[in-house]
């Protein structure tokens, strides 16, 4: 569970690692002042990113044996990525 600032300034930031096996993760964007662009490369963007809404998106899945680093940017204003993160680790 935490919160991560994503700012315009920064670019491309790395949000958090989801870990290998299962795992069941929330994340929602409580600024509300900015967008912020969620995607599992270092080339995400506002075209090809998925917007992280203040509605919280959840999804359970099993993540490959390397595990899986999620990035993040911000398109117009910092925005704040908030996250629950349930992993059997």
């Amino acid at each position: 569970m935490g919160q991560i600032v994503v700012t315009t300034a920064a670019g491309v930031v790395p949000l958090l690692r989801l870990p290998a096996g299962l795992c069941n993760v929330t994340f929602w964007n409580s600024a509300l002042t900015g967008t912020v662009y969620v995607g599992t490369s270092t080339a995400v963007t506002a075209s090809n990113g998925l917007v992280c809404h203040s509605i919280p998106t959840s999804f359970f899945q099993y993540v490959s044996s390397g595990g899986t680093q999620l990035y993040g940017t911000a398109a117009t204003a910092t925005g704040t990525i908030s996250y629950i993160l349930v992993s059997d680790q």
